[in-house]
């Protein structure tokens, strides 16, 4: 069951919508070692019209945790018709949901047991170092075309389930301000940033492919006392992306949106701060997440975030 109280300062699942559940529940549950905490086959008419949808339109759902974490938790959901990915023919650099972090413990078995399985990487493991801070990664494409991003920092492992994979410490969207995504993150959702690093340099532009000039801005947002349920967001400088925020809309598939539990709505959309556009409060609303007030709200970048209430009981 879910938790009573989650912290606000992390998200409670972000969406990933996929074209079949049950091989989906083999990669994230069976492989990765996440535990169901919620299954919902069948429709959900409070989902289907917050989304615009008709109320059959969604077929199955289901949450799932790490075992020993409540939050960063995927949800995944199936619709009647799927669309097509967000993502499907997108450029690394182009403005997007994008990835979804795994912390991994011995990366190195974890890229061979998944490359003799089947599953494809786009590069071996590399390794990256910045503030004398050592890390390990490898990208993989999921069927729906979210990039899945292995991490394993030396010296400091991370909580992970007994297959050897911890999701998720950190979801990673692409935008093209990240300081007026930082305002929107700690103004209007009270997020901590847990982390700033600016790349530049030839190396880097050879690396990302960027132009001469170029940079990476890099900054994570969530709780600085909790590591998983973190907002990564990355602008790559000097060069020109596709603005394809508009294409995560349900029933596409991909990385669509995040969600969380807060205790008051009112009190967070009552704060000053940048929007793409106005929140949409949807009322009471009966779900997945039980019966509970619900909001959505747009990032400047086009990010969608549903904060759901969690009122004292």
């Amino acid at each position: 069951m879910l938790s009573a109280h989650l912290n606000p300062k992390a998200f409670a699942f972000v969406l990933i919508s996929v074209a079949d559940m049950q091989e989906s529940l083999i990669l994230w549950g069976a492989r990765f070692g996440m535990e169901i905490v919620v299954r919902r086959q069948g429709s959900d008419a409070g989902l289907s019209r917050l989304w615009g949808l008709a109320d059959a339109d969604i077929i199955d759902q289901a949450l799932l945790v790490t075992p020993g974490r409540q939050q960063g938790g995927i949800h995944l959901i199936c619709f009647r018709q799927p669309g097509p990915a967000v993502r499907q023919g997108a450029a690394p650099t182009d403005l997007v949901p994008k990835s979804v972090d795994i912390a991994v413990h011995d990366i190195r078995s974890r890229f061979a047991e998944l490359e003799s399985a089947g599953f494809v990487f786009r590069s071996k493991i590399g390794r990256f170092e910045t503030d004398g801070i050592v890390v390990h990664e490898v990208h993989m494409n999921s069927p729906e075309s979210v990039n899945i991003v292995f991490l394993e920092q030396e010296g400091k492992p991370e909580h992970v389930s007994a297959k050897g994979y911890g999701v998720a410490p950190q979801v990673i969207a692409t935008t093209p301000d990240n300081l007026g995504e930082k305002a929107f993150f700690e103004q209007i959702l009270g997020l901590d940033e847990t982390s700033y690093h600016r790349f530049s340099g030839p190396e880097v532009e050879r690396t990302i492919g960027l132009p001469p000039g170029g940079a990476l801005d890099v900054r994570i947002f969530g709780d600085s006392a909790y590591d998983y349920g973190r907002l990564e967001i990355v602008q790559y400088e000097g060069v020109r992306s596709n603005d394809l925020y508009p294409r995560a809309v349900p029933p596409a598939r991909g990385f669509l949106s995040v969600t969380f539990f807060v205790k008051d709505v009112d009190d967070i959309i009552r704060r000053k701060g940048a929007m793409r556009t106005a929140p949409r409060d949807h009322g009471v609303t009966e779900s997945i997440f039980g019966r509970a007030r619900m909001v959505t709200l747009v990032s400047p970048a086009g990010l969608v975030v549903l904060l759901v209430e969690q009122r004292e009981t």
